[in-house]
Order: structure tokens, then C-alpha cells, then sequence
């Protein structure tokens, strides 16, 4: 069968028993993100709490690892618990499609069973091959397999940005996707073998390399054609549904505002349908190999008959889902949530306007009138502090030493070089002084790379704390040692903790958290608000992230485009039409390849 007959073939298939499918797929999911993973948060929470862990990220793994045995081995065994539930799901709705597509006429009570069933007989080595898979596949089973267990699993786009910069890492980056997509479509069948037929891993993988040999770009185009399909699809769907409350927006009261509800339920709606219509076609690229579509003689899923508290309660959560969904979005489209946030220009520039970190830059800046000013300090050879961002001078001075080798009078020497300007490297006290002048708002990153002193806090709080109180500058770092020393030391003081990762929600007496955008979730957002915590959004560069910030009602967002961001706060605090909402709720939405947890 072609890829262009089996796209037909299964979508006329999931039309005919759309219902069904919609309640396996997005029913699971419902489940999982209501009850599932609340649980599994509670419980990360409980066993980092256990262990006097405030936080997971980049720069405490290594302690996690060497000192904390305990904590480690209970998330070991969570872990190992969520990629249980994970291999669950993927067996229920493989399971699933499979029994409407042969019209076994199955509950999904059996199914469920026959799934628990078939992991009651998981070999070790069916489990510890299953996590080899999804560690070494995962951005490519992505396209195959999504779920809300695994949304958290996403590379931030400052790491793609970094590697994408250097030559060799770009190759070798490339070269790595290649063969992970090859090794992806080789191995496409294991799964399956291993659930339909108790094949071993070792069998399965045999098998798999079988079926697909000489058959590699048969299927990566199979696997392309569809997602070329979907994304089409998905952007007419969305496109008309804009374009028609632009339309009804030219009407009068109360028709836009009637419209633009009817309008963002059926997005909601169009886009529960896209998840489970990509779900089935690419299962059945799976299925279809073992057991082929049964059209004739067709009976949809059926349901086990519920009792009548079964019933009740099925009625008790649609109003209450019902009824949050509605709030929601009355909420949304009336603007009643909304917030704006602090516009914060990185590392002093905007747009190439100058030197990073330097006062040309920040004068030039100025003009644009950005709430703070974003930059970074470090400590010098003699114990003073410079505006710099990287460790080594070499990337923009030519000078191949760190901060840490010069003292501030050496560093006052050099000029670094940037978006065609040339500058001299700024002292601290010359920044902050002429901020001051000019009224202008820090929020200061303090740096501690290697070698830093141990007084280093001590200084920088007797010499620099009262002025920043004075001017109402803002401070944020990523070293979690700093953050803590400065809230214990100078509690005054407005401190953020910088996190590149959103993994889990810190338990910090930080102020507030600089995250990364594009791991940042309204889920975040929301609980750092309950606990009365800011949330500012780095680094932010392009209007579509821009408006999905502002929509998460994050508290500042930090960029290197002021005037974008500026002119996206604009339409938000002059009333923006219901059709500019729906767009920046499309926006908000994930791409088919991406996590589904955000809506």
C-alpha cells in the first residue's frame, strides 16, 4: 500500500469510529494528566523534601548522585514506576487500536485487563530494553508515541541554539539525528513484536531488522507523508477557525464575544481530534504489519455498562471539567486574567545595538525605555567586580584569559568587539552608577564560574546593598549557593533563582525564578504565583513566544528584541480583538511532534 493510499485508507477508518478513538487516546490521557501525574509530583516533591532538596537541575545532579543515595534509589524507583506506566500506556492503546481496527468488539475494561495481564509477564529484560529505547529513540518515537508522562522530556532551545553555533557540534548533532532516525525506523517493530507476539528483545529486535530491511526509506517517507498531512490539516483547521472570527469580529455586540466562545471551544475540540487522529495513523503503521484493517462487518468500541454511581460520577466531573474549561476560557477572552509583565532588555541590547554587558550599549538601550536592564557581573582578580558574561575573555576581546586572571584595571583595558561596535569592558560601579543617573532599573546576574572567593557575597552586599535597594534593582543567578547566601545574608534584597530546565517546581526561599521559555508551562507559572513568586521568561526573541508568555501571565520576560515585545504588550493592554485571542491561544498550542501537555 502506498503512504498516500494508507493516509486515506486510516483516516477514513478513524472518521468511522472517531468517538472511539477519541475516548481510548484522549480519554487516557485526561487520566493520566488529572490523577497519574499529580501523584507522580507529589511524590518527587515528598522524596526531595525527605532528602533537603529544594531543587533538581543541572547544577545539583552531581550531589544528587554522590550524596544523597537515598533520594537517588527513590527516584530510581519512581522513574522506573513512570516508564511502567509509560510501557502500560503505549500496550492499551496499541491494544486498543487494534481491537477496533478488527472490530474485536472489546471493552475497555478488557483491555485494560488484557494489558496489566501482558505486563504481569514482562521479562527484565523486556523492561531494561524498553528504557534503552525510549532514552536512545525518544525524539524520534516522539512523532509515534506521545504522552503526558514524558512532557517534561524536551531539550531547551538554548542548548539547540549553543550546539547549532559551532560548526562540529552542528555536524556532529546532525550526524547523531540521522543515525538515531535510522536506528528508529530499524527498530520500529520491536514494541510490537514484544506485545503482540511475548516476542524477547533479542527476538524482537531480530524481526524488526527483518521486516525492515531495505525497507528504511519506505517507512521514514510513510512516517513523513503523514506528518506532512497532519501539520497541513492542522494549520487549515486552525487558519479558518481565525479567519473566522476575524469575520465575526466585524460584527455587532454581542456576536463576537458569542462567536469567539463558540470559536475556542471547537479549537479545543479540533485540537483533541488532531491528537488522537495522529495518534491512530501512526499506530497503525505499527498495527497494520500484524493485523490489517477489517472494514466489513463493523461495530464500534463499546464501553462496559457503568452503574448508576458510575454514572453519577461521570456526570459530577463533566461539570466540573465542563465548568472549569468554560471559566477558563471566559476568563481568557475577557482579558480578566491577564497581567503585564516587565519588559527586560538582555544583556543591555537591543536588536545589535551595541557591546553585550557594556554602557554604550545600555545608553543606547535606554532610549526604549525597558523596565530593567538584564546583565551579568563577576568577580576579578582582585575582588572586584566587572560586567561580563562568559568566563573567558577570548569570544569577544581576543584575549584568551578568564575574568578571574586580570584584575579590574586590566579589564578596564581591553575592548570588546560585538554587531559591528566596539566598547571598553565596564566596571561594575561604573554601570550601576550610570543606571542610577539615567533612572535606570538593573536586574544583575551575579556569574560564579570556578575560582571565585569565598568572600566574594560578603563584598558585593556591604558595598552594593543599600544601593540597590535605593534604585530598586533586581538580582538573579544561577549558582544556588548565591541565592541562598543573599537571602540569608541581605533578605532585603529581591533575588531570583535562574533555571534552565523546568523539571521540577523548587522549594527555594528565592523571590522568584528566571526560567528557560520553552520548558516553561502554565502549570509553573500558576504554582509560583500561589506560593506569591514571580516567574520571568528568558530569553525570549520572537513575537509567537512573546504571546505565549504574556498569555501564561509570567511576570517579566527577558529579550533581545525590546521593540517586538513592546509592541506585543501593547496589543494586550489596548484590549486586543477576540480574533488577536485566538491566535495567541493557537500559538500556545504544540505541534504534532511536540509535548501535549500545554493548552
Amino acid at each position: 500500500m502506498s503512504s498516500l493510499r494508507f493516509f486515506f485508507t486510516y483516516s477514513k477508518e478513524f472518521l468511522r469510529h472517531w468517538g472511539s478513538y477519541i475516548l481510548l487516546i484522549v480519554g487516557t490521557n485526561i487520566v493520566l494528566e488529572m490523577l497519574v501525574i499529580p501523584c507522580v509530583q507529589f511524590l518527587v516533591a515528598f522524596i526531595l523534601k525527605q532528602g533537603n532538596i529544594p531543587y533538581v537541575s543541572n547544577t545539583n545532579i552531581l550531589t544528587i548522585l554522590t550524596k544523597h543515595p537515598a533520594v537517588l534509589g527513590a527516584l530510581l524507583l519512581l522513574l522506573a514506576l513512570v516508564l511502567t506506566l509509560v510501557f502500560l500506556q503505549f500496550t492499551f492503546q496499541l491494544f486498543g487500536i487494534k481491537s477496533i481496527q478488527t472490530k474485536e468488539d472489546r471493552s475497555l475494561w478488557e483491555l485494560f485487563k488484557q494489558s496489566i495481564y501482558h505486563m504481569r509477564h514482562l521479562r527484565p529484560a523486556t523492561f531494561f530494553f524498553f528504557l534503552f529505547y525510549f532514552v536512545l529513540i525518544l525524539p524520534f518515537a516522539n512523532a509515534i508515541f506521545r504522552t503526558p508522562l514524558l512532557s517534561k522530556v524536551t531539550i531547551p532551545v538554548f542548548i539547540l541554539d549553543y550546539l547549532s553555533e559551532n560548526l562540529l557540534f552542528l555536524l556532529l548533532l546532525s550526524i547523531a539525528s540521522l543515525v538515531i532516525s535510522y536506528i528508529g525506523i530499524r527498530l520500529l517493530f520491536v514494541l510490537p513484536l514484544m506485545i503482540f507476539s511475548d516476542e524477547t528483545p533479542k527476538q524482537a529486535v531480530s524481526k524488526s531488522l527483518a521486516l525492515t530491511h531495505h525497507r528504511f526509506w519506505h517507512y521514514a517517507w510513510r512516517i513523513f507523508i503523514l506528518t506532512v498531512f497532519l501539520t497541513i490539516v492542522s494549520y487549515v483547521g486552525y487558519g479558518i477557525s481565525y479567519g473566522l472570527q476575524v469575520g465575526l469580529d466585524l460584527l455587532p455586540k454581542p456576536f463576537p464575544a458569542i462567536g469567539a466562545m463558540l470559536t475556542l471551544t471547537s479549537i479545543q475540540f479540533f485540537s483533541q481530534l488532531m491528537l488522537a487522529w495522529a495518534t491512530v495513523l501512526y499506530f497503525s503503521v505499527l498495527v497494520q504489519k500484524f493485523h490489517p484493517l477489517v472494514i466489513s462487518g463493523e461495530r464500534p468500541l463499546r464501553m462496559i455498562r457503568p452503574s448508576l454511581w458510575t454514572r453519577i460520577a461521570a456526570i459530577l466531573l463533566c461539570i466540573f471539567f465542563g465548568g472549569s474549561i468554560l471559566i477558563n476560557n471566559v476568563l481568557y477572552l475577557t482579558g480578566l486574567a491577564d497581567s503585564t509583565p516587565l519588559t527586560i532588555s538582555h544583556r543591555g541590547v537591543d536588536n545589535s545595538n551595541g557591546v553585550q554587558n557594556t554602557i554604550p550599549a545600555m545608553a543606547a538601550t535606554i532610549k526604549e525605555k525597558p523596565d530593567y536592564i538584564e546583565m551579568d557581573i563577576q568577580e576579578t582578580k582582585d575582588h572586584q567586580f566587572v560586567v561580563f558574561h562568559d568566563k573567558n575573555l577570548k569570544n569577544l576581546t581576543g584575549e584568551n584569559k578568564t575574568i578571574r586572571e586580570l584584575t579590574l584595571a586590566e579589564l578596564q583595558d581591553l575592548h570588546a568587539t560585538e554587531n559591528g561596535h566596539v566598547a571598553p569592558i565596564a566596571s561594575f560601579d561604573d554601570y550601576l552608577a550610570f543606571a542610577n543617573e539615567h533612572g535606570q532599573k538593573l536586574l544583575i546576574e551575579i556569574k560564579t564560574y570556578s575560582g571565585y572567593s569565598k568572600s566574594m557575597l560578603e563584598n558585593f552586599i556591604k558595598k552594593y546593598q543599600q544601593n540597590i535597594l535605593t534604585h530598586h534593582h533586581r538580582i538573579h543567578s544561577l549558582d544556588y549557593d548565591v541565592v541562598i547566601g543573599l537571602k540569608e545574608k541581605a533578605p532585603k534584597l529581591y533575588v531570583s533563582y535562574v533555571l534552565p530546565y523546568n523539571l521540577v517546581f523548587p522549594q527555594t526561599p528565592a523571590n522568584a525564578y528566571t526560567m528557560e521559555e520553552t520548558t516553561l508551562t502554565s502549570d509553573f507559572v500558576q504554582r509560583a504565583h500561589q506560593e506569591e513568586k514571580d516567574v520571568y521568561a528568558w530569553t525570549v526573541n520572537d513575537a509567537d513566544s512573546m504571546d505565549r508568555m504574556i498569555s501564561l501571565n509570567v511576570n517579566g520576560i527577558v529579550t533581545d528584541d525590546l521593540k517586538t515585545l513592546q509592541k506585543e504588550i501593547r496589543i494586550y493592554e489596548e484590549n486586543p480583538s477576540y480574533a488577536k485571542r485566538i491566535e495567541m491561544y493557537i500559538n500556545r498550542l504544540p505541534a504534532l511532534d511536540e509535548r501535549i501537555g500545554e493548552n
